[in-house]
């Protein structure tokens, strides 16, 4: 219950990171980083911010777009920022429950368009829109983690409880479930980090060795029992 919990939670994030990539067609010569909330309850309302750069040694006056996700139709924001050379400013647009599309994504892009030298920068990020027990998004999304995690430290524990001393076939089961067990830890902390790249990789290995599980000690179980 650890694992699939877990695996849920950075799939949906996961997801919504690649929707993310795909929903919009701004796009820059330069990564631009974007801060969003990784969770939101349908009460809330969010903060997105960016930091817009001057990395000329002129002032520059860009046009910083965000375009945010809507459930009538996507709404673009335009705005013009002053800055002298090599300064930065945080520009930050709030997004709320009417931003969600697929009934629980809000997904954003913004480009800081190219003015002179200065390259443009793009950069996008989403949020998932969930809550447990009336508690706001990164409440929830916290207790979910550590509800995962402890599932799957108690779950491993009490397994090696019960069949302790183990014999061939149970130790085969616990090496194949350690690594599982630390690909998923490795999902979440990669999720918590807003790492959606190395978060991908660590569903799809967690999807390879339950495949690996369920064909080498469930269907063919019997070769180990000799």
């Amino acid at each position: 219950m650890g694992i699939l919990i877990g695996l849920a939670l950075t799939g949906a994030y996961a997801w919504g990171e690649s929707e993310a990539r795909i929903y919009s067609s701004l796009n820059g010569a330069v990564d631009l980083a974007i801060k969003c909330p990784l969770m939101m309850s349908p009460r809330e309302s969010g903060v997105i911010t960016a930091e817009i750069t001057n990395l000329t040694d002129k002032e520059i006056r860009p046009v910083v777009t965000a375009e945010i996700s809507h459930e009538k139709a996507p709404r673009e924001i335009s705005q013009t920022v002053s800055l002298l050379s090599g300064k930065s400013e945080t520009v930050e647009w709030t997004v709320d429950s009417s931003d969600v599309i697929f009934e629980r994504l809000i997904l954003v892009n913004v480009l800081q368009s190219r003015f002179n030298d200065n390259p443009s920068r793009s950069g996008s990020c989403s949020i998932l829109l969930y809550s447990l027990f009336g508690l706001v998004g990164m409440e929830t999304f916290s207790l979910v983690f550590v509800v995962s995690l402890a599932l799957i430290i108690s779950g491993g524990w009490l397994w090696l409880y019960a069949r302790w001393p183990l014999d061939k076939f149970s130790g085969n089961i616990v090496q194949i479930n350690v690594v599982l067990l630390s690909i998923t830890i490795f999902a979440l902390l990669s999720t918590w980090a807003r790492w959606w790249g190395l978060t991908l990789f660590f569903d799809a290995l967690i999807l390879l060795v339950m495949g690996i599980i369920l064909t080498e000690f469930v269907l063919f179980s019997q070769k180990y029992s000799e």
